[in-house]
């Protein structure tokens, strides 16, 4: 067993496909098979059930990625803390993104990055399951670091600050009964369908516990993969919609209407795991996240 099975079983744990693993290691698909064959026969355990449509992990293989990572993360570090400290940085940093928030300007963000540091790569991510999902991410190690929504206080497993806010607002269909309101309040929406993204994304629990407030159940009719999208859905008569301002903008056929209650907004935060001490590449992109990262236009 060397490094190379590990990054290998690390790409496929993340990924759950051989296919995808592959593609993001610019291997054959082939070579990506044999290498976690291979590793399984030197543990003598199986890694992953290969018996449903999508792979998944078995108990053995739960067990080896946090150890595959940590493994992984000293190789880095070894390489990274003995370049000499008058050189370029050089590295790679994983990023995990949720999709469709468009709150900061990640391609100029990292636009700036990549000016002042060309030897880095930076490597996106896209959330699984939203927030939810990018905190188990960057306990695993999977990631180094991520721009996600905390609602409440950050885990105490991560450390990181909020970069960027915004607010929520009620997006109804242009001939809705509420489309000639300036504001409105939550109990005013009794009784309505919504749309909104799965439990588990930040968004959606700062609106379930802003409804649970003022002591209401809703109806969501539409769960949507991304917060991007589902003012898109309103004016099909699928529902209305709490989303962050940023969402709302870029939506056809619908009114945008402020809340008279006070809503949690949108917070878009950085965030690392605690237990990891960021390596070089990654706390100069967490710096530059800290000093210059804003709103985008």
């Amino acid at each position: 067993m060397d490094i190379r099975h590990l990054s290998v079983f690390a790409a496929v744990a993340q990924e759950l496909s051989f296919t995808r693993a592959a593609e993001r290691l610019m291997l054959a698909q082939s070579a990506v098979s044999t290498t976690v064959r291979e590793l399984e026969g030197e543990l003598g355990v199986v890694l992953f059930d290969r018996s449903h449509r999508q792979i998944r992990l078995t108990g053995a293989g739960e067990a080896l990625v946090p150890r595959a990572a940590e493994i992984i993360d000293r190789l880095r570090e070894v390489r990274e803390v003995v370049s000499p400290p008058d050189q370029p940085l050089r590295g790679t940093v994983t990023m995990g993104l949720m999709t469709a928030v468009s709150l900061i300007d990640v391609p100029a963000l990292l636009g700036r990055f990549h000016r002042a540091n060309p030897g880095v790569t930076v490597r996106l991510r896209a959330a699984r399951l939203g927030t939810a999902g990018l905190i188990t991410q960057l306990e695993h190690g999977e990631i180094d670091v991520a721009l996600l929504s905390i609602v409440d206080e950050m885990p105490a497993s991560l450390s990181g600050e909020v970069i960027a806010a915004s607010p929520f607002v009620l997006v109804v269909p242009d001939d809705h009964a509420l489309a000639g309101r300036e504001r409105v309040a939550l109990s005013e929406l009794a009784g309505e369908r919504f749309v909104d993204v799965p439990r588990g994304y930040g968004s959606r629990s700062i609106i379930d516990d802003a409804f649970a407030r003022v002591g209401l159940e809703r109806r969501v009719l539409i769960e949507v993969a991304e917060i991007g999208t589902a003012a898109a859905y309103v004016p099909h008569c699928l529902g209305i919609a709490l989303v962050p301002r940023f969402a709302a903008r870029a939506a056809a056929g619908v009114r945008v209407v402020e809340l008279v209650d006070e809503v949690t907004p949108f917070r878009v935060s950085f965030a690392y795991a605690r237990r990891r001490s960021p390596l070089p590449a990654t706390a100069a992109l967490i710096e530059l996240m800290r000093r210059e990262a804003a709103p985008a236009a």
